[in-house]
């Protein structure tokens, strides 16, 4: 096994990425290194454990980091995950709903090809993507991912009060999904990716007002098979609309990058 640190990058420092830095110093402190985070505003509090904080891209491939978290945003995926790419550093998105653009999705491939490196999809708030993508292999037939949400989080305060049993307030391609629902949608995007493309992956989205955290429910049904996988998601303490899985995907993806077994 390689005893120098990983290098590794962070583009944002919200939530997700505070979150990644304590994830790594509580299991990864002699593996991983966090060499320098990508940030709008150096003076903003966070939690950073003395990482390196630049305000331009530059800055953050000055620092030489091999493998860079992408958990700034779309805008951010759009801005600056090309660019990474080209030059030569994996990339690991967690803002992946920006690739229902299908330009963009065009030019992270193209620049994943010129830079010889990999863009990363890390499961983020969902679990069951190798077997999705597994199944995908022997031909998928339909996939459906259903989104339920506390309906105060989803409407206004007047119908949220109002409202005794879950409504569905959204029926369409993931595509359209994650194109409305830009915060929100990024497991869409990445059953999407693993399974039958945006617009043959059916999404659901469900005001529930029995409910108190994110749940998200996928079936698949193919040559394979049914597939079902079900999780109700625990809310980052920093910010609610965030799960506490994402970080924790996107560290289990670095972890993986050394470890001598990998798993799915």
């Amino acid at each position: 096994m390689n005893n120098v640190p990983m290098r590794v990058g962070l583009i944002g420092l919200g939530a997700v990425g505070q979150s990644v830095i304590q994830l790594l110093n509580q299991h990864a402190s002699r593996e991983i290194s966090v060499v320098a985070a990508l940030v709008r505003d150096r003076s903003r509090v966070r939690e950073t454990s003395g990482t390196n904080l630049v305000t331009c891209l530059d800055g953050l491939l000055d620092a030489r980091p091999e493998v860079v978290i992408e958990a700034g945003g779309h805008d951010a995926l759009r801005a600056f995950g090309p660019r990474v790419l080209r030059a030569q550093c994996e990339l690991i998105m967690i803002s992946i709903g920006a690739l229902a653009d299908p330009a963009l999705e065009r030019e992270i491939i193209c620049a994943a090809g010129e830079g010889d490196v990999r863009a990363r999809v890390v499961s983020g708030a969902i679990g069951g993507l190798d077997a999705l993508t597994a199944a995908a292999l022997g031909g998928l037939t339909a996939v459906t991912h259903t989104t339920r949400k506390p309906a105060s989080t989803l409407l206004s305060d007047a119908d949220a009060a109002n409202l005794s049993e879950s409504r569905e307030i959204f029926r369409g391609t993931a595509r359209e999904a994650a194109l409305k629902f830009p915060e929100s949608v990024n497991v869409a995007a990445a059953v999407s990716l693993a399974g039958i493309g945006f617009d043959r992956t059916l999404v659901r989205v469900v005001a529930d007002p029995t409910i108190d955290r994110n749940q998200h429910e996928v079936y698949a049904e193919g040559v394979f098979g049914t597939l079902r996988v079900m999780i109700g998601n625990v809310p980052s303490e920093a910010n609610a609309r965030t799960a506490r899985l994402v970080a924790m995907s996107a560290v289990s993806a670095l972890l993986q990058r050394r470890s001598s077994i990998v798993i799915g």
